[in-house]
C-alpha cells in the first residue's frame, strides 16, 4: 500500500512537472518520440524488404555455341592457310621460271665429281656443271586433335590436308602415296616423317 502511494506520487509529480521533475518529463517525452520514430523506420524497412522486384537474367551462351564458334574460326584459319600456301607455291614456281636464263653461259664450277641432281656439259672444251633445281614437295597441313595412350598401344585423331578429318592413326600409318608416315605417337606429340624429314606435331586445335 505504501509503495502504491509512493508510485502515484511520483507519477503525478512527473506529469505535473513540478520542480526537478520537469527535466525528467522532457527526457521521457523525447525518448518516447525517438522510440516511435525508430519503430516507424523499421516498419518501412520491413515493407521494402517484402517488396518483390523483377530480376532479368541475361541469356547465357551455351557451351555448344562456343564450340561451334571456335570450330568455325579454326576452319576459317585452315582455309586461309591452304589458300596462302597454294598462292605461295604458285608464286615460287613463277619466280623460278622467270629467273631461268638458258641463253646465258653458266659459270664454271671446279668440282672433283658431279653432285647428285647436277649435270655436266662441255662448252669450248671445258666441262661446266649445270645445277638442277628439284622442287621440294611441301607437306600437307596437319592437326592433331587428340592423343590416346593405353599401355603400349597408342593412337591419335588427326586432320590431314587432302586425306580427311578425324582420322584415327597409329604408328606406321602412311598417306599421300607413301610420302608421309606416322613414325611415333607419344603422350605429348605425334612424329610424322615427310620426305625423309621428321615433323613433331603437338595436340590442339
Amino acid at each position: 500500500m505504501v509503495d502504491e502511494l509512493r508510485s502515484e506520487g511520483f507519477t503525478s509529480r512527473l506529469v505535473a512537472g513540478e520542480g526537478g521533475y520537469r527535466i525528467l518529463r522532457t527526457i521521457a517525452v523525447l525518448l518516447l518520440l525517438a522510440g516511435c520514430g525508430w519503430s516507424g523506420y523499421m516498419f518501412r524497412q520491413y515493407i521494402e524488404l517484402n517488396h518483390e522486384e523483377p530480376i532479368t537474367i541475361p541469356p547465357i551462351e551455351s557451351q555448344s555455341e562456343k564450340d561451334a564458334q571456335r570450330l568455325d574460326k579454326v576452319i576459317g584459319d585452315f582455309r586461309t592457310a591452304v589458300d596462302t600456301r597454294t598462292r605461295s607455291l604458285t608464286l615460287a614456281s613463277a619466280v623460278i621460271e622467270a629467273s631461268r636464263q638458258p641463253f646465258i653461259p653458266t659459270m664454271k664450277v671446279t668440282v672433283a665429281s658431279q653432285a647428285v641432281g647436277e649435270g655436266s656439259v662441255t662448252v669450248g672444251g671445258e666441262d661446266q656443271v649445270i645445277p638442277t633445281y628439284v622442287r621440294e614437295k611441301i607437306p600437307p597441313i596437319m592437326f592433331v586433335r587428340a592423343i590416346m595412350v593405353a599401355g603400349k598401344q597408342s593412337m591419335a585423331i588427326m586432320d590431314i590436308e587432302g586425306v580427311g578429318t578425324g582420322i584415327i592413326v597409329r604408328s606406321g600409318y602412311s598417306f599421300s602415296n607413301g610420302e608421309g608416315k606416322v613414325v611415333r605417337i607419344g603422350p605429348d606429340k605425334v612424329t610424322v616423317n615427310w620426305s625423309g624429314k621428321n615433323l613433331d606435331l603437338a595436340p590442339g586445335l
